[in-house]
């Protein structure tokens, strides 16, 4: 029998949005890491044959509190590590080790256009956030894609921050099934479907924007067709792709 990883944090909240979708607190109990907003951590379990089993996943908490790391995950049906981590509870050890990547705030000036779809809009979260304790103002404009209207968390956090000009966020969600949303009166299609719209109802030039774009790597493809018809420079079209383009069979959580 393996011997049990030394795992180095702590599952301390798991904040069940949907059936299979989950905002999940993190503590590291020893050497906290520093981050800066829109880098990954990269979470790891034990499975069954012994080996740790790990996976990136894009911090959505503000990074000046590290006492907590927050994640936006989804479960991964016949994946290897997110069926382990929703068989854990809430004080059971885990093992976390970061920060890496690339995919922050660039300081040029523009005003920023946020894509996200799914849980791709972990990174985003705690840009926002952390723009919000700095005291700092960045303009702001979020577009979030989910299937349906239960899976775009923090809408209402995102629409209090709109509306107390903590930050000037323009947010919008969409989404792709909208006829199993009786009550959904927003957006409807792909988000990659309405951001020519969204983009000429907001005047979001090369001029004047940043794209950042994280989740779906069809998403950010598609995205990136329509940045480029638009005369948007390839430095001005940020990514972070969630699974590598063309993998058969989506993401590998």
């Amino acid at each position: 029998m393996a011997e049990a990883y030394p795992y180095n944090g702590r599952l301390t909240r798991w904040q069940e949005i949907v059936d299979g979708l989950a905002i999940v607190g993190v503590t590291a109990l020893t050497d906290p890491f520093p981050f800066i907003p829109g880098q990954y951590a990269t979470l790891g379990l034990v499975g069954p044959s012994g080996k740790l089993i790990q996976r990136p996943m894009s911090i959505s908490s503000p990074a000046d509190d590290l006492s907590e790391y927050e994640f936006f995950i989804r479960l991964v049906e016949f994946g290897e590590f997110t069926p382990l981590l929703w068989n854990v509870t809430v004080g059971d050890p885990i093992n976390i080790k970061g920060a890496k990547g690339k995919f922050v705030l660039q300081d040029d000036g523009r005003a920023c256009l946020f894509v996200a779809s799914g849980t791709g809009l972990a990174p985003f979260m705690s840009m926002i956030e952390t723009l919000i304790d700095r005291g700092e103002r960045r303009d702001i404009h979020l577009l979030h894609g989910s299937s349906y209207d239960h899976d775009l968390a923090w809408a209402d956090r995102l629409t209090e921050i709109a509306e107390a000009d903590l930050l000037p966020v323009r947010y919008a969600g969409t989404v792709s099934r909208p006829q199993a949303c009786p009550n959904w009166d927003g957006l409807t299609g792909r988000v990659e479907s309405v951001i020519a719209s969204e983009m000429d109802r907001r005047e979001l030039t090369p001029e004047n924007t940043t794209i950042y774009l994280c989740g779906n790597p069809d998403m950010i493809t598609a995205v990136e067709e329509i940045a480029t018809a638009r005369g948007f420079p390839a430095e001005q079209v940020r990514k972070e792709l969630y699974w590598p383009k063309g993998r058969p069979h989506g993401p590998p959580a």
